[in-house]
């Protein structure tokens, strides 16, 4: 099968996709897609690094959109992050913090007795392996990644009462996690794709300086009328 101009990404449905190479009718036709495609990184000249992450991969589908859409690196985990990922995240931001930025993890995850430990966990272990676990001159620990998490709190279990269920008592973490919240707990599952969408947007643009982001999107702009140009002179019809 043949088609002219860009190739578009197919949302993720391990099993379902039907693979097939990319065709076009003439050589004019790539020129189209690279220019579809151009696209600078508007976060280079922002004083905030963001990234996302969410306890659970099958929240995938409807966060990976969102932030493809902000232009920012997404992870989507099964219950606690491996190491290595971790470490791979970590070192991202220590290359940031080098840069002057101030780095942030937006963090999405269950209200269980493991789910809020992980927020902590994440903490720690992207402060480590960033290099940012450091000590003031008072030998008092800071951390230069802020790990900010936005759902699912307890704010919002009360405005939005999604379905309780039982605190898991075979968790190690359960005795501390009911003294604190009770013994029920309640899964992010259970909120609207469309808020957690929101959530996420309202985070990001807190921390996204909208003048800085509108100059790099002229800026883009700029670049794509010089490579649409450049497609127009070219010989290749």
């Amino acid at each position: 099968e043949r088609h002219a101009g860009p190739t578009r990404r197919a949302a993720v449905r391990r099993g379902r996709n039907t693979i097939r190479n990319s065709h076009w009718e003439k050589p004019a036709d790539i020129l189209q897609s690279c220019i579809h495609s151009f696209a600078l990184d508007k976060w280079l000249t922002q004083p905030a690094y963001v990234e996302v992450m969410v306890e659970k991969q099958a929240l995938e589908g409807v966060l990976e959109p969102v932030c493809r859409e902000l232009d920012i690196p997404f992870t989507a985990n099964k219950g606690y992050s491996s190491s290595s990922a971790l470490y791979a995240c970590g070192k991202r931001f220590e290359r940031k913090h080098k840069d002057g930025k101030t780095c942030h993890i937006i963090y999405l995850g269950d209200h269980d007795p493991s789910g809020i430990d992980m927020t902590r966990d994440v903490l720690d272990r992207i402060n480590l392996f960033a290099g940012c676990d450091q000590a003031d001159d008072g030998g008092n620990l800071y951390e230069n990644v802020a790990v900010e998490r936005v759902a699912l709190n307890m704010s919002q279990i009360k405005t939005l009462r999604p379905p309780k269920n039982p605190a898991k008592l075979t968790d190690s973490r359960a005795t501390g996690y009911i003294s604190k919240f009770g013994p029920s707990s309640w899964e992010l599952d259970a909120i609207e794709p469309s808020a957690l969408a929101k959530l996420v947007r309202d985070a990001v643009y807190s921390l996204r300086d909208a003048e800085l982001w509108e100059d790099a999107m002229k800026h883009e702009e700029a670049m794509k009328n010089e490579l649409r140009e450049m497609a127009k002179k070219s010989k290749f019809k």
